[in-house]
């Protein structure tokens, strides 16, 4: 249950105290031909936040492509490699970083861990197997769940203040499009925006 060599999105690390987080990989395969690689997203990160919920009753929204939050702190990421067979969608390999018993992230102050928000000590192989069921479920019926994506969004129709390379501005979060960009309405214009384009200020 440790990665020695954790990624994150555009190259971060995910910086993990040993023995202390789950941090593990998920091959997918065998799904529909005509889902895409962002609703293999918007399952996982779903599947993340109703097993927070239902599992642990702890309240969790996704941040954005797919970062967990709990209390506007990071509790866990995710990371996907898609591959195709040509131009045909195959698998994915989902690596997923959880913290769970660590108690301090220095030089995180945006993160948080289960133990932080509970004050309790966590088997990670019993969260493990506890995970990997309701995902095993939820991709019984992958575009039912996709569906629920915005439901868990983070500021989801509310305004938002986010950072650019062109200055900060206010926009109201309205979903995502159908290649996963951020829609956002900016001065009654509905612009799309990728993970490299913005930041979230909150």
């Amino acid at each position: 249950m440790e990665q020695t060599q954790g990624k994150g999105q555009q190259g971060a690390r995910w910086a993990s105290e040993t023995g202390k987080n789950l941090t593990f990989s998920v091959l997918i395969r065998d799904i529909p031909s005509e889902i895409t690689p962002f609703q293999i997203n918007k399952v996982i990160s779903v599947s993340i936040v109703e097993w927070l919920k239902q599992e642990l009753q702890i309240q969790a929204k996704i941040k954005w492509p797919n970062d967990i939050l709990s209390v506007q702190h990071k509790l866990a990421g995710i990371l996907i490699e898609n591959s195709f067979s040509g131009s045909v969608f195959s698998h994915s390999v989902v690596g997923i970083g959880l913290n769970v018993n660590q108690e301090t992230f220095e030089g995180l102050p945006k993160a948080i861990s289960l133990k932080n928000i509970t004050g309790r000590h966590f088997d990670l192989e019993e969260l493990l197997l506890s995970f990997l069921k309701v995902l095993e479920n939820n991709l019984r019926d992958p575009f039912r769940v996709a569906q629920d994506y915005n439901k868990h969004l983070f500021k989801y129709n509310q305004l938002t203040w986010f950072a650019s390379l062109n200055g900060s501005f206010e926009g109201l979060v309205k979903g995502t499009d159908k290649e996963g960009k951020l829609l956002l309405l900016v001065q009654n214009e509905l612009l799309t925006f990728s993970l490299k384009e913005l930041k979230w200020v909150y």
